[in-house]
């Protein structure tokens, strides 16, 4: 009975044995076992590297961090390692368990129960929009990553084109010379006679810090407003253009290929995340900033937004609920033991987060005491691109700086990549899908989804782009996921 109903919903080749003839029974008999075999694992330690790729991504450097710093720090953990466990993990393995048993994608993986088939499609869409923004985080890394082979990091001081004179380097208070409440900007060989240097005024209400007028004046060019949306940006242009070449040649062959890549992408992170908690534990007003971040205040707690915020995280973090799991998982062997992964996986996606979460809340510690505001408030009054501000910054103060920079971002281009080969296999399982008879040119699907996510992520690169960004960050990987 039992081989039955394997044979009926799993499309791979299945032999079952009732007679003493052996005969073979059912109708989905493959016999060719190299292209059954054409689009597996080799080995289960890729599978679970590319679990760990796929779902430890920025989302626990980048997304964590942003939405910890937004409701209430130690707040956020609470509700965070209760959704984790209680609701995460056992979605967690409920996907990787339908991939495996139907090895199909999440087009067709509800096959078991048809009604809820339009869930899977769900899962498709959620992926589609979510790739498409996705990749704009990992253009803005490549972008950091190339100015990173400099003797001196760009974004570390003012006086560039793209500065005004708002701008200030936090930390180095030779920039600032106050006399009679006014403020000036001056060197360090100035500080003898203010007066006799003419040192120019500046207004201190509105400081910014350097890293942030590099992020938004030069790489985003960002406009004041959504209506004023103007027209790609030939930077962001190219650095779309590029992120999706690299994802296009990496997911090409399949996970036979992305498989390869997920030595790099799951391991690399954890020894650069380590260095970066250690030096920045060191920056002053580092233990203001940490404090806010593991000190929970009670009171926070009966608001739902967190709960939401945090339930989005955990969903977002896992992956759950994007089709990716179903699609990987339907690579597997029908034997593999995928609860022995799913617990190594769920507990190093949850622990790198908060662990991410201590470099974060150190530099904002740091930021806050320069611009000698709250942590509480500069922490709730950053956005989405709070991660390219905070980590550049303490960047920045490192000894050899350029050498982690680039060390760094090719840290964030990692866990990027991990995720999106995950979330652009979900297109293409679904295309191989749907279109059977393109199923064999695996490749040529490959190539045309990548061309089409680009000219449709092109928007992300005009000046009002950043808008569409946060729009899509709020609402296309948020509630749709709990819901």
């Amino acid at each position: 009975m039992f081989n039955k109903i394997i044979n009926r919903f799993r499309p791979t080749k299945v032999i079952v044995v009732d007679d003493p003839e052996n005969k073979i029974v059912g109708d989905n008999v493959n016999p060719d076992d190299d292209e059954e075999n054409a689009h597996q694992w080799d080995r289960p330690i890729e599978f679970l590297l590319s679990l760990i790729s796929n779902s430890v991504g920025l989302g626990n450097v980048w997304r964590f961090p942003y939405l910890a710093a937004q409701n209430g720090g130690g707040a956020f953990l609470i509700p965070y390692f209760i959704i984790y466990f209680l609701i995460g993990a056992p979605l967690y393995f409920l996907e990787l368990a339908l991939g495996q048993f139907t090895s199909r994608g999440p087009g067709t993986g509800f096959v078991l129960a048809r009604g809820w088939q339009g869930v899977g499609i769900a899962m498709i869409i959620n992926s589609v929009l979510g790739t498409i923004y996705y990749n704009v985080l990992i253009a803005w890394s490549l972008f950091y990553f190339f100015l990173s082979f400099r003797t001196k990091l760009l974004w570390s001081k003012c006086g560039q084109f793209w500065n005004t004179d708002r701008c200030f380097e936090p930390g180095d208070q030779s920039s600032f010379f106050s006399d009679n409440g006014t403020t000036y900007n001056c060197t360090a060989e100035q500080y003898v006679n203010a007066s006799d240097y003419a040192c120019q005024a500046i207004n201190t209400t509105g400081r910014v810090a350097a890293t942030e007028e590099f992020f938004y004046r030069l790489l985003l060019n960002k406009s004041s407003s959504f209506d004023d949306f103007g027209t790609p940006g030939l930077y962001m242009t190219l650095l779309l253009l590029l992120a999706w070449i690299i994802i296009c040649l990496c997911i090409i062959r399949g996970v036979q290929s992305s498989g390869k890549v997920a030595y790099f992408t799951a391991i690399f992170p954890y020894i650069v995340l380590l260095i970066l908690i250690i030096f920045t534990a060191t920056l002053k007003g580092a233990d203001d900033g940490i404090l806010y971040y593991i000190k929970p205040r009670v009171e926070l707690l009966g608001d739902f937004k967190i709960w939401q915020a945090a339930a989005a995280q955990v969903f977002f973090s896992l992956s759950v609920c994007f089709g990716s799991l179903i699609a990987y998982s339907a690579a597997n062997k029908f034997e593999n033991n995928f609860y022995k992964q799913m617990c190594i996986v769920v507990s190093c996606d949850c622990f790198t987060g908060v662990f991410a979460g201590f470099a974060v809340f150190a530099t904002i510690g740091f930021l806050a005491r320069s611009l000698g505001v709250d942590v509480d408030v500069y922490a709730k009054s950053s956005g989405p691109g709070l991660a390219f501000i905070t980590y550049p910054e303490a960047l920045s103060k490192m000894p050899a700086s350029p050498i982690f920079a680039i060390i760094f971002f090719a840290m964030l281009l990692a866990l990027g990549l991990g995720t999106q080969f995950a979330s652009t296999d979900v297109t293409i399982t679904a295309l191989m899908e749907f279109f059977p008879r393109y199923a064999k040119k695996r490749w040529l699907l490959v190539i045309i989804t990548c061309i089409v996510f680009f000219l449709v992520s092109l928007p992300f690169a005009c000046p009002g782009g950043y808008f569409l960004f946060e729009l899509f960050q709020e609402y296309t990987a948020n509630i749709s996921l709990v819901f």
